[in-house]
C-alpha cells in the first residue's frame, strides 16, 4: 500500500508540474497532462489484482520486484501518451 500511495503523489505531483507549462510560463495549462493519472490507475488496478490473488507468502520476491516496478513505469507512459496528444 505504501509503494501505492508513493508512486499516487508522485505521479500527480508530475502531472500538476507538466500540466501548469514550464516554470518560466504562469499563463498556460495544458490538461493533456492529467492522462497520467487514468494510466497509473490502469496500473493500480493491475497491481491489486495481482495482490489479491497471490498471496504475500507464496508469492517470489523477483515477483514483488517486477510488480513494483512495472506500476512505477506507468508514470514515463502515460508522460509518453501525453506528449503523443500536444
Amino acid at each position: 500500500m505504501g509503494n501505492i500511495t508513493f508512486s499516487g503523489v508522485v505521479a500527480l505531483f508530475i502531472s500538476w508540474f507538466y500540466a501548469e507549462g514550464a516554470l518560466g510560463e504562469s499563463n498556460t495549462f495544458t490538461p493533456e497532462f492529467f492522462l497520467i493519472l487514468p494510466i497509473w490507475a490502469i496500473g493500480v488496478l493491475l497491481m491489486w489484482r495481482f495482490v489479491s490473488k497471490n498471496k504475500l507468502e507464496n508469492t517470489s520476491y523477483p515477483k514483488i520486484i517486477l510488480s513494483n516496478t512495472l506500476l512505477w513505469l506507468t508514470i514515463p507512459i502515460g508522460l509518453k501518451f501525453a506528449f503523443q496528444f500536444i
